[in-house]
C-alpha cells in the first residue's frame, strides 16, 4: 500500500531510507538492549492507522495536527505523513522520532506500546511510551473505540494536537537552556533596572546604562540563523497615554536605522495584537516581517512588545534570521517568546 503523505513526506521518508542505508546492519536488529537512535525532527509526526479510516479523516486529521503559525508566511508546527500498519514504508517510519498510532484493544501496535508503558490499552485512552522502536522515540497510542473507530479517532485529535504541541514547547525550551541560564545577566539587570529577564548562557550581548540591552545567538552561524533580542527603556511622564499596538510599530520603525548595522524595513503580519500580563505588568505583542534594506535580502519574523512597569515602558525587538526554507521556525520563535515572556518589572 502506498502512504499518504503531506508536502513534507517524501522527504521524511527519503531521510529516513538516507540514514537506514548507512547504519551499519547490526544496529537494525532491535533488541531489548540495543536500539538504533531515532531520526528526523521533533516536529514530524507518522501517523499510523487503517486506511479506510484515514481516507474518511484525513482532511481533519491534517486540519488538527498541522496548525499553522505565522512567521515570515502560515507555517505548518508539524509535518504529518501517514502509513498504514501493512504499508510496505512501515518499518522505515516506525524508526522516526515520533509515531501516532491509532487502532483499537489487540492491534500490534498499540499493544507494543502499552506494554512498553507497562499498561493495559483502554478504549479511548492516549497513551506514551519512549524508545518503543528507536532511541529517543516517543510513541503515542490512541485507543479507538470497537464500533465507533471514526468517531474516537476524531474526537481524540483536540487533545492528542494539545498534547504534542505542549510536548513539542517543553522540548523547544529545553533545548534552548542546555547552555545553562545566564546569571551574570540577570542579576546585572537586577542591579541596574529593578527588573527580571532570563535567557540561555549561548546568547551574547551588552548592558547600557543608557537603559539599551542588546542580546544575539549566532550558532550555529551567522549564515544559518541569528536570535536577535534588542530591548529600549524609555521613562514614561505622570500623564503617558496608554499602550497601543501603533506605537510598537512605530518604536519599532524608530529603531530600524539606528540599531543595526543594516537599516531593515518591515511588513505588519496579519495577525491580532497580543495583551498580556507580565507579572501584573500589562504588555502588547505584535509581530511581522523585517528585511535589510541592504543588498544581501536578508529577512526573517520578528516580534515586539512593549511593557508597561511603574516607572518606565521597556519596548522589546526579537528577530529571527533562518534562510532554510526546510527549517522549521516555529521552535526558534517558542525560544524567543520565552524570553520575552520572562520579563518582570521588579
Amino acid at each position: 500500500m502506498t502512504p499518504s503523505r503531506s508536502r513534507s513526506s517524501n522527504r521524511t521518508l527519503r531521510a529516513a531510507r538516507t540514514a537506514i542505508s548507512i547504519l551499519p546492519f547490526a544496529l537494525l536488529v532491535i533488541t531489548a538492549c540495543a536500539k538504533p537512535p531515532a531520526f528526523g525532527e521533533a516536529n514530524s509526526l507518522i501517523v499510523v492507522g487503517n486506511e479506510a479510516l484515514w481516507q474518511e479523516l484525513e482532511a481533519e486529521t491534517y486540519q488538527q495536527l498541522e496548525r499553522t503559525v505565522f512567521t515570515t508566511r502560515e507555517e505548518n508546527t508539524f509535518n504529518v505523513t501517514f502509513v498504514a500498519p501493512g504499508g510496505s514504508e512501515l518499518d522505515e517510519l516506525l524508526m522516526w522520532k515520533q509515531v501516532l498510532v491509532f487502532g483499537v484493544q489487540g492491534d500490534p501496535l498499540i499493544e507494543a506500546i502499552a506494554a512498553k508503558a507497562r499498561t493495559t490499552p483502554e478504549a479511548g485512552a492516549i497513551q506514551q511510551a519512549r524508545d518503543v522502536w528507536a532511541r529517543g522515540q516517543v510513541a503515542t497510542a490512541i485507543v479507538l473505540e470497537g464500533g465507533r473507530e471514526a468517531d474516537s479517532w476524531r474526537s481524540a485529535l483536540p487533545e492528542v494536537a494539545a498534547l504534542i504541541d505542549d510536548q513539542y514547547r517543553s522540548f523547544a525550551l529545553t533545548r534552548m537552556f542546555v547552555s545553562g541560564e545566564d546569571t551574570l545577566l540577570s542579576r546585572t539587570l537586577a542591579e541596574r533596572y529593578g527588573v527580571q529577564l532570563r535567557a540561555p548562557n549561548i546568547y551574547h550581548g551588552e548592558i547600557g546604562d543608557d537603559g539599551l540591552v542588546r542580546l544575539r545567538n549566532d550558532n550555529p552561524r551567522p549564515s544559518e540563523r541569528i536570535r536577535s533580542i534588542l530591548i529600549e527603556r524609555v521613562e514614561i511622564d505622570a500623564d503617558e497615554a496608554p499602550l497601543d499596538p501603533d506605537a510598537i510599530f512605530a518604536w519599532r520603525e524608530g529603531i530600524d536605522s539606528l540599531m543595526y548595522i543594516v537599516s531593515q524595513g518591515f511588513e505588519r503580519a496579519p495577525v491580532e495584537p497580543r495583551y498580556l500580563d507580565l507579572g501584573g505588568a500589562n504588555a502588547i505583542e505584535v509581530r511581522g516581517v523585517w528585511q535589510d534594506e541592504g543588498t544581501f535580502p536578508a529577512g526573517g519574523p520578528f516580534i515586539a512588545r512593549a511593557v508597561r512597569c511603574p516607572d518606565a515602558t521597556w519596548f522589546f525587538d526579537a528577530w529571527l534570521y533562518s534562510p532554510n526554507p526546510r527549517a522549521s521556525k516555529y521552535e526558534f520563535l517558542l525560544q524567543l517568546e520565552e524570553i520575552l515572556d520572562s520579563f518582570r518589572c521588579t
